[in-house]
């Protein structure tokens, strides 16, 4: 029987000294195809526990530093280091520093090389350290945006060079100036390019079809842009749910899927529509009541507060009174 363990992590040996135990996989080559990819299935599951397991330990510290970072709004600029940028956030808030430095570091110099390339200047045989001094003298980047550079030009140099091996279990200094790098660097690129105004119905169209992100992050980032225009939809964290009973007119009927049982209602105060969720009973009184598109109802609905502070998820609570007639609402407007 194969006795290695599927392992890696920093462990300390009898003697105090810290080791790197690497024991990912097990080698199945000895087994069928079949039975090799199951095994290799059971091996990768586990995998994910572990990933999920040390996450959950550390999530509150995650969620703490990631909410440590600077917003600057949108920067409507293609290039290498918008990414390495995300990627070196997420580096920091899961707790890998040195390497959140080391991006941000490799960021500023694509930065440099593409400021360098818009205004015609070649940069072969130019070290970032030149690149920098040429730029600001040429006033291309103003003396505030200079410094900046400078200093995370120091702050990679000073961890990706040590002579010291001692800098890297400081962690309290690791912590602080992968913060720092990241802020200095986002500083940049606010007095770098323009902050873009945002037209939202066009960026939520593009950021939703083209998946940059989960729908669940959007949802969050989203309520926050809007708060910057003034636009708070946020409930008091006190309440936990709303209920609402008003008139509404039912602009579609899907009861007949396996999948899901929801009615889309329109709200006649204040012209928003949302979707509410059906019970198997409910169902059975909408055919009692043979219900119909375009018909108005009195009803009363309810909706859980979210995560975001927001009403998201509609259920039907009753259905009081029913207007028999049909209404188009949008062509009445």
């Amino acid at each position: 029987m194969n006795q290695k363990v599927s392992f890696q992590y920093i462990v300390h040996n009898k003697w105090g000294v810290r080791m790197y135990l690497d024991y990912i996989k097990v080698d199945y080559s000895s087994k069928s195809e079949k039975e090799r990819g199951e095994l290799i299935n059971r091996d990768k599951n586990h995998l994910g526990k572990i990933i999920q397991d040390r996450i959950t330990k550390d999530i509150e510290q995650i969620v703490d530093r990631w909410y440590k970072l600077d917003d600057i709004g949108l920067i409507d600029e293609e290039g290498a280091f918008s990414n390495l940028l995300k990627e070196a956030e997420e580096l920091y808030s899961f707790g890998y520093y040195v390497g959140a430095i080391s991006l941000i570091g490799v960021a500023a110099e694509e930065l440099c090389k593409k400021i360098s390339r818009k205004n015609s200047i070649d940069i072969e045989n130019l070290t970032q350290f030149l690149l920098i001094n040429l730029l600001g003298k040429r006033e291309i980047i103003n003396n505030k945006v200079k410094n900046k550079l400078h200093s995370i030009r120091k702050i990679r140099n000073k961890f990706i060079h040590a002579n010291n091996e001692g800098i890297y279990k400081n962690d309290n200094s690791l912590i602080h100036q992968s913060l720092e790098i990241i802020k200095d660097f986002k500083e940049v690129l606010k007095n770098t390019f323009e902050v873009t105004e945002l037209n939202y119905l066009e960026f939520t169209e593009k950021v939703i079809s083209n998946q940059d992100i989960s729908f669940i992050d959007f949802k969050y980032r989203y309520r926050n842009l809007l708060n910057e225009q003034n636009i708070d939809l946020q409930i008091d964290t006190s309440i936990s749910a709303k209920v609402f009973t008003n008139f509404y007119s039912i602009l579609e009927i899907d009861i007949n899927s396996d999948l899901f049982k929801e009615m889309t209602l329109l709200d006649l105060n204040s012209g928003i529509p949302f979707v509410v969720d059906l019970t198997l009973p409910q169902v059975d009184e909408i055919k009692r009541l043979k219900l119909e598109e375009q018909n108005v109802i009195v009803a009363s609905v309810l909706s859980k507060v979210s995560s975001t502070g927001q009403t998201e998820q509609w259920i039907l609570l009753e259905i009081q009174q029913v207007y028999r007639g049909k209404i188009d609402f949008f062509q009445t407007q």
